[in-house]
This record gives structure tokens, sequence and C-alpha cells, in this order.
């Protein structure tokens, strides 16, 4: 390995999320009990039709070995069209490209169009895995704070500011992962269009589509033009309960996708034969299925936004989407450390807000996706112990 990729690899640190679950089960074994707050997933399995679809695809010869390197063109069709529909553009299935999860569709992206030495800019606080990725293929990772503390609604102020020549890519997490915080139309419609005059890509990661529970989701793909500039990341991961899978999607331009798909080819081939087979039943029958869950996920949303109203140190105002509060913490200049003391001494498990850039210093991460309204309740009383106490 040359010097330069060592050295770059080796500036990247993990998330936190393996080492604080290590040590939640470490106190679990020992007799604790331990509520986690740090699951960035649903509570729920994959729908019946993709479990059955699996089970059937076992005994088929050709599940067992690779299929064509963009994905199943059976797949491939059924997702555009549902995605066409919901985005409101014409989509082909030469549009898509089935991948090994969300995380790998952002760096199939990123491999395809961003030399080494560009620059991507990230609005902050930002999705971890992003700037590692960003890192790992030998661009600057620009970050730009989010002017919005408490919508954390990202807007063209934010993000003209960080431009310059050497810009080739804007990075939207729409909604936010780790602010639940959805693009507006407006602003998103706006910063799509000024980046294209300026030949910049936006790379929008849209996992959480399906998880927003006031007024609709915004999707980059839906501004007229979109083809010129705009590469969407998504996966099955949540929508469906599929996380274990490893399948998800890049959508972008046939002429885009035509050089992506050699990448695919190097990485991975394909994405697994059994794990598209099951998306493909999620689509065609079951699109509709994560809305099922919305009235018990903004539930959960609200039991856990009134445990926190209760402990003045901490503040957040619930956004649009997600699954997560981006708390803020009163006098809280090491987010890790808080998050280390929480779970030592309140047996919570809470991420950090420095893992998703400088701007979420002060900050922690809670997610309500997996805990249910009582061990929601009982956290909060756990933290409003702590911080009474500390």
């Amino acid at each position: 390995m040359p010097p330069s990729a060592r050295s770059r690899i080796r500036s990247l640190e993990l998330p936190p999320f393996d080492p604080l679950n290590l040590r939640a089960a470490e106190l679990r074994a020992a007799g604790h009990s331990v509520i986690s707050l740090g699951q960035a997933v649903p509570f729920f399995e994959p729908p019946a039709a993709a479990r059955a679809a699996a089970r059937e695809a076992l005994d088929r010869p050709e599940v067992h070995r690779y299929v064509t390197d963009p994905g199943l063109p059976s797949l491939r069709t059924i997702l555009a069209e549902r995605l066409g529909a919901t985005m409101r553009t014409a989509l082909t299935r030469d549009d898509l490209i089935i991948t090994a999860g969300g995380n790998h569709a952002f760096t199939l992206a990123l491999t395809t169009l961003v030399d080494a030495g560009d620059e991507v800019v990230l609005p902050a606080p930002y999705f971890t895995n992003h700037r590692m990725a960003v890192v790992a293929a030998g661009a600057a990772a620009i970050e730009a704070p989010v002017a919005d503390r408490t919508t954390f609604a990202v807007r063209w102020s934010d993000v003209e500011p960080h431009l310059t020549p050497r810009t080739k890519a804007v990075v939207l997490c729409n909604p936010s992962n780790p602010t639940g915080a959805p693009v507006e139309a407006a602003d998103g419609r706006l910063m799509v269009e000024r980046l294209a005059d300026r030949g910049v890509f936006v790379i929008s990661d849209e996992t959480y589509m399906q998880f927003v529970y006031e007024g609709a989701h915004w999707s980059a793909a839906s501004v007229g033009g979109w083809r010129r500039n705009v590469v969407v990341v998504g996966t099955f991961s949540k929508a469906f309960g599929m996380m274990g899978w490893r399948v998800g999607y890049l959508l972008a331009d046939a002429d885009i996708c035509q050089q992506a798909v050699k990448v695919q080819d190097a990485m991975i081939i394909c994405a697994p034969a059994i794990s598209q087979i099951a998306a493909e039943a999620a689509v065609r029958d079951c699109w509709s299925y994560p809305l099922s869950f919305h009235d018990e996920l903004r539930a959960r949303r609200d039991v856990l936004a009134d445990g926190l109203a209760r402990i003045p140190a901490l503040h957040w105002t619930p956004t649009r989407g997600g699954l997560f509060a981006f708390v803020a913490v009163d006098g809280c200049d090491d987010s890790a450390a808080l998050s280390r003391a929480l779970l030592e001494r309140a047996h919570v498990v809470t991420i950090p807000g420095i893992s998703f850039g400088s701007s979420g210093e002060g900050y922690l991460r809670l997610s309500y996706g997996y805990a249910d309204a009582a061990e929601l309740a009982e956290a909060a009383g756990r933290l409003r112990a702590f911080f009474g106490s500390g």
C-alpha cells in the first residue's frame, strides 16, 4: 500500500457505535438493565412477502450464482416504477444499480464522480460514514455547519460559502442522520439548481425517505433537469427492516450508471441475489409497508420528547423525520465522555454528537426507532436522575 494511502486510511476513526454496544453487552452480562437509544434502525422486521420470497428462492439454483452486475432487471424495473411515482419523475431500470446497502451505494457514487484532491461539502452535523467514505476516496471533506440549530434544515446559505473551484459534490442527507431534519422543497430545489449551474454534483442520501411524519418527502430527483447533477442513494434496510440483508440502490442518469457499474464489478460484482429477490417482493407488494408504522413511531417520538422536556439541561425540538433526537446538552464540551458516563452510570446507550462533526459537539443523538415506549420513558427517567445528580 503506498504511504499516502496508508496515512489516509490510518487517519480515519471508526465511529463509537461498536465500542458502546460491546460495553452495553458486558453490562447486561453482569446483570444490569441497559437501554439502547443508539440504534439507528426501526423496530420492525421485513414484510412477510419478502421473507416468503427468500424462502422459496433458496431452492432455485440461480440464486446461488452471480446475477448481472447492476442487479436483477425485474427488481430494477419495479423499483424504477415505484420511485418514479414517488419522486414524480420518469425513470427506467437503466437509471438504477442495486448495491450492497446504502453505504456501498454512497461509496460507489463517490468513486465514480470524485477524484483524489477534489472537495466534497458535508452540511453538518453529517452522517459519520459519509465523511469516512470521502476521506477514504482521497477527497477533502469540507464541513459546512448548519446555521439553524432548532430545525437543522439545510439551506443554500449554509452550503454556498464553502464552495471553491475544487468542489466536486455536496452531500445531502435527507432526512438527516443524526438530526431527523428533512430538506425543505424550496431550499432543496435552490441548492440543486445553483449547484448544477456550477457543475457540482448533489449526492442525496435518502435512506430515511419513508420516515417523514408531517408533510411529504422531497427528493433531489424531483427537480426538473435533475439528471445533470443529482445522484440519489437509497436502501431497503430501514424502510423494510432489512438491515442484515445488505441491499440498497444508486439512482442516477443512465450514463452515470454505465460508468458506476464498472466500479460495482470491481467492488462486489453484484449485490446478493437472495437479498435482491426479497427486496423485489417488498417493493412490488409492500411499498407502503413503512407507512403503517408511522403512528407508532410518532407516539414513541412524543414519549421521548415529553421525557426530555422534564430535564432542564437537555434541549430538543422534534424534527419531522428520521428516527432521531439530536439533543443539546448544557455545558457539554466532551460528548464522547458524556456518552461513556451515561452508559456506565445510567445504563443508557447514546451516541456522542462529536461523531457527526465538530458542529455536533455538545449534543447527543438518541434514537426512538428501536426502543419501545416503556423503554423510552424509563430511559428518560434515568437521564433525569443522571443530570439531576451530575
